[in-house]
């Protein structure tokens, strides 16, 4: 290990805006629970809600899996829109908690910058890592930004099959379960552009192991 550890911070966009605050910390506590068992193995501090339910925030290994992560809560409080930052960088408050509200240190005063700046320019989220080259940092940012724009379109209805197709991996296994044809569940699918969204999801896990892989 370098000695540094990916600190990850989200925000709600206009929480306040939201009518259910007790249905957002419902679903913001699911896409964390998800996150967490995703991640198990490369969680330095669990996902935790964060400010009520306005921010959460976790620490991983490094900045490698951060997808998974952001992916799991922002389809959680779908339509809700999220906004992240993602710093690697150091930690020297209360890293043996392992709790992220008792840690501090530059790389959580850096997420917090992020996050005002990205709030500032309505992005989705930024990335930081001196040690990687700005561009690609901006590259990952952008590419993770068009996909979190792109789910903000699916209904309700069309994320929840996402979801189910990339845990079954199987059109026939959704339409069973559901009880509806093989057309139906490929027609919704298709509406929501699944098989494009997972394919460029694959392409950026694949990018980001190549930018940290060695990190872990």
């Amino acid at each position: 290990m370098d000695g540094r550890w990916c600190v990850v911070v989200g925000e709600v966009v206009n929480p306040r805006s939201v009518d259910d605050r007790a249905a957002l910390r419902a679903s913001l506590e699911t896409g964390i629970e998800r996150a967490n068992e995703a991640l198990r193995e490369q969680t330095v501090a669990p996902f935790s809600v964060l400010r009520g339910v306005e921010a959460v925030g976790g620490v991983l290994t490094s900045p490698e899996r951060m997808y998974p992560a952001l992916r799991e809560i922002a389809e959680a409080v779908h339509p809700v829109a999220v906004r992240f930052a993602v710093v690697h960088g150091e930690i020297d408050v209360g890293l043996a908690t392992q709790s992220v509200s008792r840690m501090d240190g530059p790389a959580f005063h850096e997420a917090d910058r992020l996050l005002g700046e990205v709030a500032t320019d309505e992005r989705a989220v930024a990335v930081s890592d001196p040690d990687v080259e700005p561009w690609i940092l901006t590259l990952l940012a952008d590419q993770i930004r068009l996909l979190l724009t792109m789910k903000r379109a699916w209904t309700a209805h069309q994320a929840e099959l996402v979801r189910a197709y990339r845990r079954e991996g199987s059109m026939q296994a959704i339409a069973d379960e559901r009880d509806v044809s093989v057309q139906t569940v490929s027609q919704t699918l298709g509406r929501a552009n699944a098989a494009q969204i997972m394919a460029v999801e694959s392409n950026l896990d694949a990018a980001l192991s190549a930018v940290w892989g060695f990190s872990v």
